[in-house]
């Protein structure tokens, strides 16, 4: 017996109007494209303010009881991360310090805000390489590092380095100069980041006490376990600080923004308004589709065609229409991505777990649709329509 391919209907059917089809494509794929940038720009949220967590130098960190997020710094006493050096397994310790200052642009004179790392230059708080390339920038009096990923809007500060003259301008109405660079990228914070050593820190937020820190690194010696010391030094610690590991200390601040922000909230109505778009879409023109060829279905359920077979002709209607218009939604959130990128300077990429999901909420979305779609033909009597 020779083997015969089965004829495409469902296929024959969607192509018999070109134009229908085009649009209907056009619809799954907007619709697609608006789940891609709501997940894009939540996953450039909780990303961006992973960067500066995973940029610490250390194993551990010392917090306020109180702390919630990066961007809100709590202060605590130095005198409790002193007492952290007397741990075995310590290998140093080393102050973080985190405040907000006003940023002038001295082209504009606009006014922004930063996000001022203090760090020592002996130790750094953070593990950006520039910072041990610039130690000796670091050290001079009134001067900062510069983020390159801060927003545009800071001023030339960028290329009047690159021309090699520094940046001059002001940090709460006092004189400060930009002497270097570094890369860290945004965070919902501030529009600036900035580091400088921690004398000046001191310069620039006079009203900060020296005393008092906002996070402490402990740095770990090789093959010590972090969480052997993390229970060590809570139990002698003060209940006003609490130790963290690194990835704990991203738990919470993953936690603030999902839970204490409505940051998290609007962009998951956003993917639920696409993945609805979507569904809407598609159930008008299967439905259409079925109304249109309502008597071929009562024929073929009249020559006994099972109500699953006839059922079943929707259902690829529906999964092809997925399909088909999944990839070009790809490319279209692609290079809405890389606008986003350029013009913000937030991190957005196009993962494929990503893309599986959305695929996969697709899929489910038009296959629900195409369903609710055969409402009529799977109560159809043939009688009632011959």
């Amino acid at each position: 017996m020779s083997w015969k391919p089965r004829t495409p209907v469902a296929w024959l059917q969607l192509s018999h109007k070109p134009m229908r089809l085009l649009a209907a494509i056009a619809g799954v794929g907007f619709a697609n494209v608006l789940v891609f940038f709501q997940m894009g720009l939540s996953g450039a949220l909780y990303d961006s303010q992973k960067r500066p967590i995973q940029q610490i130098n250390g194993q551990l960190v010392l917090v306020p009881r109180r702390y919630s997020n990066f961007g809100e710094p709590l202060t605590m006493p130095r005198a409790q991360l002193a007492r952290a050096l007397g741990v075995e397994g310590v290998r140093a310790v080393t102050p973080l310090y985190i405040g907000k200052i006003d940023w002038i642009n001295q082209n504009t004179r606009q006014q922004k805000q930063a996000l001022l790392f203090g760090v020592s230059p002996d130790n750094p708080a953070l593990k950006l390489p520039e910072l041990q390339q610039q130690r000796s920038l670091l050290e001079r009096p009134n001067s900062v590092l510069f983020d390159r990923g801060s927003k545009k809007s800071a001023g030339p500060v960028v290329q009047t380095l690159a021309s090699g003259r520094p940046y001059d301008t002001e940090l709460r109405g006092q004189r400060a100069q930009v002497v270097g660079l570094f890369q860290l990228g945004l965070t919902f914070a501030a529009d600036i980041n900035l580091i400088s050593s921690t004398a000046n820190f001191q310069t620039y937020l006079p009203e900060t006490n020296n005393d008092d820190i906002q996070i402490g690194v402990i740095q770990l010696n090789p093959g010590v376990s972090a969480t052997r010391v993390q229970a060590t030094l809570q139990s002698f610690l003060e209940p006003s600080v609490q130790v963290l590991t690194i990835p704990q200390l991203t738990d919470r601040e993953m936690e603030h923004w999902r839970k204490n922000s409505s940051f998290g909230l609007i962009f998951n109505l956003g993917v639920l308004v696409g993945l609805a778009v979507g569904a809407i879409i598609v159930y008008q023109i299967l439905y259409s589709d079925v109304g249109d060829h309502l008597g071929e279905y009562a024929t073929m359920k009249a020559m006994g065609y099972s109500d699953g077979f006839v059922v079943g002709i929707i259902l690829q209607e529906s999964l092809i229409l997925a399909s088909v218009a999944f990839l070009p939604s790809v490319l279209v959130s692609m290079g809405l991505y890389q606008i986003l990128v350029r013009s913000t300077g937030l991190l957005l990429t196009m993962t494929l777990n990503r893309a599986g999901l959305v695929f996969a909420l697709t899929l489910v979305i038009c296959g629900a649709s195409g369903w609710l779609a055969t409402g009529k033909l799977r109560r159809l009597d043939p009688a009632e329509v011959f």
